[in-house]
């Protein structure tokens, strides 16, 4: 900001030549440097120059403070945003979690309804070997008692 001000003040400083070359050429009349009204136009350029300089203190006062608000704004808005990442974060947890826990119960519920299915089949296995077996020694019974009828008459 002091080099913004260095500059205007250049550009503020005035040329005494310049200035009595336009006074001629506008009014006709020649004003010399150490002419009275040169002291006015000095006095105008000494004000100028505190006016700038006071305008310089102000902006960097507002800039100072819009540099404080724009980072208290920013820490704001990162918290903000911190917030609402966590909960959205929480909020994808519980629906895994969700997921999860169905997950389970439907892989829970298909073991059973195949356990059940399995020992179903199980159970009509073994009848179906129990019957031949049966049949088997019923066969075997009969045929014995054939052979043994046959032997004994």
């Amino acid at each position: 900001m002091t080099d913004a001000v260095a500059r205007m003040t250049e550009e503020v400083t005035l040329d005494l030549k310049r200035i009595t070359a336009k006074v001629a050429a506008r009014h006709g009349m020649l004003v010399r440097p150490d002419d009275p009204a040169m002291l006015l136009v000095t006095m105008n350029e000494v004000v100028l120059e505190q006016v700038v300089e006071n305008i310089e203190g102000r902006v960097e006062q507002i800039v100072a403070g819009i540099e404080v608000g724009f980072h208290s704004a920013q820490h704001e808005a990162l918290g903000s945003v911190e917030k609402a990442a966590r909960k959205a974060g929480m909020a994808v947890r519980e629906e895994i979690q969700k997921d999860v826990e169905a997950g389970r119960l439907h892989a829970r519920e298909l073991i059973v309804e195949l356990n059940s299915a399995y020992s179903r089949s199980a159970v009509r296995l073994w009848v179906a070997v129990g019957m031949v077996v049966a049949g088997g020694l019923l066969l075997l019974g009969l045929g014995l008692g054939v052979v043994l009828a046959r032997v004994w008459k």
